[in-house]
């Protein structure tokens, strides 16, 4: 495994081809790594606070980071300069993402609004009001719905065509909701990470649970706490409270295992890139690839 001492964590996201990571932290840089052999690519600087938010554009272009200062910043990767700053949050931005065509951005935070921005020119073109602060956001394979999750602990499901809420899922979490992500091999199954150390594989289609992943081993520490499911759809993956990192099985939710021992404070955020590439952040210090 390779680690790499980092300022508070907060966020890790994989490139589409999982050759590249991003990762984005405290120190209010945005840090761009080669995922195969933990070498560091560029820093990205300019954000004012906290990052508490990366992605990378499925066209490898462009890298974003949300942060405290409420801004989304796009640098171009080949330059590591800033290529747009988006504003009109009022709140921190805990969700940022790029639309599948990577013209499109939409991203959410505590200010109970989702938002959906034009790449190209920096401009706002669409504003969801969410009526609880939100946690993440995932946005489906073919870019027609948002999925996000809040403090409230509902799931709520967004038109982007038409910038109009869609449907409320309850009942999945008794606790705030940390993370959502959509399961790679199941266009309509979307994976929540809740505050009462419960996963669950929810069906977008049916407003259905069709997994609830636990165990004792698993305790969820912070409220932007990402899971993941592997690429394959084989296995979800979440990082806990003590430091572990805790696999299960995605089909029949069966406990795999914990990997104990290797970060020392609680896990904030697991990706799983193509190609088998794994990485977990802890909350203080420390990110590692595994091998």
């Amino acid at each position: 495994a390779h680690t790499h001492s980092l300022t508070q964590v907060h966020s890790l996201a994989h490139s589409s081809s999982g050759s590249m990571l991003v990762s984005g932290s405290d120190d209010r840089l945005v840090r761009v790594w080669d995922a195969r052999n933990g070498s560091r690519l560029s820093t990205l600087e300019g954000a004012v606070k906290a990052v508490m938010c990366v992605a990378l554009s499925g066209d490898g272009n462009l890298a974003l980071g949300a942060s405290g200062d409420l801004a989304i910043r796009l640098w171009t990767l080949r330059t590591s300069r800033i290529a747009n700053t988006l504003t009109g949050h009022t709140g921190k931005i805990y969700a940022a993402g790029f639309t599948p065509d990577s013209k499109g951005i939409y991203s959410g935070g505590y200010d109970r609004m989702l938002k959906l921005w034009d790449v190209s020119t920096g401009i706002e073109t669409k504003t969801m009001y969410c009526t609880s602060s939100c946690n993440d956001a995932a946005i489906s394979p073919e870019g027609m719905l948002i999925t996000s999750v809040h403090l409230d602990s509902s799931i709520r499901l967004w038109d982007v065509r038409t910038g109009e809420f869609a449907h409320e899922i309850t009942a999945m979490h008794t606790q705030p909701i940390t993370s959502v992500s959509h399961n790679p091999a199941n266009p309509v199954q979307v994976l929540t990470n809740g505050r009462d150390d419960q996963l669950c594989l929810v069906d977008v289609r049916k407003y259905e649970c069709v997994r609830r992943l636990k165990h004792p081993a698993y305790k969820n520490g912070v409220n932007w706490n990402r899971a993941c499911v592997s690429p394959d759809g084989q296995y979800v993956v979440a990082g806990g409270s003590d430091g572990s990192v805790t696999f299960w099985k995605a089909e029949t939710g069966e406990y795999v295992t914990s990997l104990k021992g290797h970060h020392k404070s609680p896990v904030v955020s697991c990706s799983w890139g193509e190609n088998d590439q794994f990485a977990s952040a802890e909350k203080e210090h420390r990110m590692i690839l595994w091998q």
